[in-house]
């Protein structure tokens, strides 16, 4: 996983991986307890079953908070929003945040990503952003661009 400092807002490490394929995602390790995560991808090929099994780990793992970008994010965001709720005899034992960013470029997915994806503060100490891009070299650059120089980013976003 490449390290890119911390996200100034929230004050938490932020971090980027590429992944060849989406299942690889259920076998990331999350760096702290808590994990905001930007899912850069194309869904359309991925079976549900597939998006379930990386919700249900991941949410095992600690993620609180899930943004999706790319071809058919929404449906990801669906899935993980069914996996956490689950068959809704129990409550879940947190709220999962989610969103979907289709129809917008991926910029603004990573400006939304960093900006405005805010754990609650309870769970700020103890709490990462890891975005992970599946199988495009192009777009993970973007994403490790971005994240690579938040100020520069910050700027060229704030003033387009």
């Amino acid at each position: 996983m490449k390290a890119h400092g911390i996200n100034p807002g929230p004050e938490c490490p932020l971090f980027s991986e590429l992944v060849p394929e989406y299942s690889a995602i259920e076998h990331l390790s999350l760096p702290s307890e808590h994990t905001v995560l930007l899912i850069v991808g194309d869904a359309r090929d991925v079976s549900t079953d597939s998006i379930a099994q990386v919700a249900q780990r991941l949410l095992e793992a600690g993620l609180i908070w899930i943004c999706a970008w790319g071809p058919d994010c929404q449906r990801v965001h669906d899935v993980f929003d069914e996996v956490h709720v689950g068959d809704g005899t129990t409550e879940p034992p947190f709220t999962l945040m989610s969103t979907w960013h289709s129809g917008e470029p991926l910029e603004e997915a990573v400006w939304f990503f960093v900006n405005s994806a805010f754990p609650l503060d309870t769970e700020l100490g103890s709490t990462s952003y890891v975005a992970v891009t599946v199988a495009d070299r192009e777009w993970a650059g973007v994403v490790d661009e971005s994240l690579g120089d938040l100020p520069a980013f910050q700027k060229r976003m704030v003033t387009q």
